[in-house]
């Protein structure tokens, strides 16, 4: 049994709303072996009280699950003035990654670059990308001869039941399944009591999101996004989220999966998200 966790970075808004809009979209996928689960929990609760040990200095062991670290507080400290923050955020993407390629993680998603004026369709360019994500698990799964279910990081109701009724419709129409391994629909849940989900948050908006704003988009002034410091995420961790995607070719020998960008804007191709070879 596999598990593919699903969780988001930035959001719909369009990237010249305000000061603060997010420039790019991201919805990573992140897949896991589910007897692997056990291990990569206490090792990610032991990732966590070595980088903030003052905030896991107290209480039982297992609650330090629900002290979420958010993605979004490494991506603030990337951009501090301060050496030493930086310095500290970097260190955490170093062990962050050095967790998920020591349990043989692999990931695929959807990255959109936004054009000015324009926001994204919330329920559509949710439930497509959530699609398109479950095409590519299916597939990993028929390669390994396994099962595997889909566990996304719960939104609001309405949300949540229009992406698996997406799911459900192609999964059970008479005319074929095209997610035949995936056990259920996606199910959703709160991320305080899955390291997953929370593994999956961080990569999303600590590498994916910083990497791909520097890579695809126009620098706009004042927005805490067009940093420049985020080159050095691409430049320092780019060859690795390269090398834990999950690509396969289909059958007209084209290449699928791994994280695919949509980039309206300029057009850039796919792997220039990653930085140079």
């Amino acid at each position: 049994m596999q598990l593919c966790y699903l969780d988001e970075s930035g959001g719909c808004e369009s990237p010249d709303m305000s000061l603060s809009a997010t420039p790019v979209m991201v919805l990573l996928g992140l897949v896991v072996n589910g007897a692997s689960v056990p291990s990569l929990t206490r090792d990610f609760l032991a990732l966590k009280r070595n980088h903030f040990p003052a905030r896991f200095a107290r209480g039982h062991a297992l609650d330090h699950i629900l002290e979420e670290v958010k993605g979004s507080e490494i991506l603030q400290m990337t951009r501090k003035p301060s050496r030493n923050q930086r310095r500290k955020a970097h260190r955490f993407r170093q062990d962050l990654l050095d967790l998920v390629e020591a349990h043989d993680c692999r990931v695929v998603g959807r990255v959109w670059i936004k054009e000015a004026g324009k926001g994204l369709n919330p329920s559509a360019s949710y439930s497509y990308a959530v699609q398109d994500i479950a095409r590519h698990f299916s597939q990993y799964l028929t390669s390994r001869g396994t099962s595997g279910v889909l566990i996304a990081d719960g939104r609001d109701h309405e949300t949540n039941r229009g992406v698996a009724h997406s799911i459900f419709t192609q999964k059970w129409r008479t005319g074929g399944d095209p997610y035949t391994p995936l056990s259920e629909v996606p199910l959703f849940s709160a991320s305080d009591n899955h390291a997953g989900l929370q593994i999956a948050d961080l990569l999303a908006t600590t590498l994916v999101f910083p990497m791909a704003a520097w890579a695809y988009c126009p620098r706009r002034p004042g927005n805490p996004h067009s940093s420049g410091l985020y080159a050095n995420v691409q430049t320092d961790f780019g060859a690795r989220l390269r090398s834990l995607q999950y690509r396969y070719r289909d059958e007209t020998g084209k290449w699928r999966g791994g994280l695919v960008v949509s980039d309206p804007v300029s057009k850039k191709p796919g792997s220039q998200l990653f930085g140079a070879e």
